[in-house]
């Protein structure tokens, strides 16, 4: 599947997403590994197409979703590049974003990104915000009064986005790519972008909380995306949004620097060896998150992830994640 040419991509960047030379020269490397498995039509699709790299007419959430792709593709096709195949047609005529073989097990691989624009305008707005893990009965009528209530005393209580339906997409838009029937040493993935970490406490509980899509009282059919056999939620948009506002994030083009959880399917017929092989391919927190949370009440639980991140990360200079920083601490920091 390699190209014969054995070319090094060149080009001059003309994206303003691509903000600093660190992050230029991370691209320039993700897209030299990946470039030996293109052919010219889609190498050509993958730079002026979807990356957009010497014009910028793409939107930055158009951006962020090929530059999740890319990480996602270079860091199989770095790692394991003897049987890795780009946009496989596994199931024709759709394709996965990549596939690849390793020791006698594969694993097709689809890779998605929501948008994040609405989420982002209630997140900066002033004032109160509130949100909500899960589908909660009545969770409508709840918000409806608080607000008025906040509202009868001057303030202003704003309603963070709830995204699981974006989710339910990807899920069914992967299960059509994914082959109607596979063998027990293959295994179906989808890897989802995910922002900070709190917001991927929430996909989590898209997943596993109240109604979510991997429970037994789903609000979505499960046929419909029964074919998905496991989840990988990444902060790959947190580290490619705004890369420039990000300093204490480095390697944001390797797959294998970011943060990991992976999410399998609990009705997967696929055999836990299956799941667990393809554990090994990618660094994930799954064992020091469960440790961190063993014994935890429902309250810490509730915000796992972002807790483990704060008090095992964080608290010993490892940065995952770029630390939030409120508008009350920058504007001390730019005191004289």
């Amino acid at each position: 599947m390699k190209s014969d040419s054995g070319e090094v991509l060149k080009f001059k960047l003309g994206n303003e997403f691509i903000a600093t030379e660190d992050y230029a020269m991370g691209l320039n490397e993700a897209l030299s590994v990946l470039t030996p498995f293109l052919s010219d039509s889609q190498r050509n699709d993958l730079c002026t197409k979807k990356l957009s790299l010497e014009t910028s007419p793409v939107s930055e959430q158009a951006y962020i979703q090929s530059a999740v792709e890319l990480t996602v593709c270079a860091h199989y096709a770095r790692f394991y590049s003897d049987e890795f195949i780009y946009e496989e047609k596994v199931n024709p005529p759709k394709d996965v974003d990549c596939s690849v073989r390793i020791d006698g097990f594969k694993y097709n691989i689809e890779v998605k990104c929501a948008d994040f624009v609405k989420k982002e305008l209630v997140d900066k707005a002033r004032g109160f915000k509130i949100g909500a893990m899960g589908r909660l009965d009545d969770y409508a009528q709840l918000v409806e009064q608080l607000q008025e209530l906040f509202s009868s005393d001057g303030h202003v209580l704003s309603e963070q986005r709830h995204m699981d339906n974006n989710l339910k997409t990807f899920l069914v838009s992967a299960h059509s790519k994914f082959a109607a029937v596979t063998p027990d040493n293959e295994l179906n993935v989808l890897v989802v972008a995910c922002d900070d970490a709190m917001d991927m406490q929430k996909w989590h509980s898209y997943l596993f909380g109240v109604q979510g899509l991997f429970t037994n009282d789903s609000y979505a059919d499960r046929a419909a995306y029964d074919r998905v056999d496991m989840v990988v939620l990444t902060n790959l948009y947190h580290r490619h949004k705004d890369p420039a506002s990000k300093h204490k994030i480095t390697g944001h083009w390797h797959l294998s620097e970011a943060f990991c959880i992976l999410c399998a399917n609990p009705f997967s017929e696929k055999p836990h060896a299956t799941a667990y092989e393809f554990s090994k391919t990618v660094r994930h927190f799954n064992n020091e998150w469960n440790d961190y949370l063993s014994g935890a009440d429902d309250i810490l639980k509730g915000i796992g992830i972002p807790a483990f991140v704060g008090s095992e990360l964080q608290a010993k200079g490892m940065y995952y994640f770029q630390p939030y920083v409120s508008e009350t601490d920058e504007a001390e920091s730019e005191a004289p």
